[in-house]
């Protein structure tokens, strides 16, 4: 059984989609390495899809690692930056 998961996108990500938020669908108990797989599958931009390797996903409190269960809740990705 699969379910639905609203990203909200940041930076290179929103580059090629209008909206802030991208939705994907997983497996219900989905972990963090298979929703990187699933946006790769989905986005359009070839940028955004190589800066995947190296963007974190969290939610509104926690940085997630790739071996954890999807929460069920909004998720944002956040690209590398760079700065000084």
């Amino acid at each position: 059984m699969n379910r639905a998961i609203t990203v909200r996108l940041f930076g290179a990500f929103r580059q090629g989609n209008p909206d802030s938020r991208l939705t994907v669908e997983i497996p219900e108990q989905a972990r963090v390495a298979d929703l990187r797989a699933a946006m790769e599958a989905t986005l359009r931009d070839a940028n955004a899809r190589s800066l995947l390797k190296a963007s974190a996903f969290a939610t509104d409190s926690a940085v997630l690692d790739d071996d954890e269960i999807v929460p069920d809740r909004e998720i944002s990705i956040l690209p590398p930056v760079c700065g000084g």
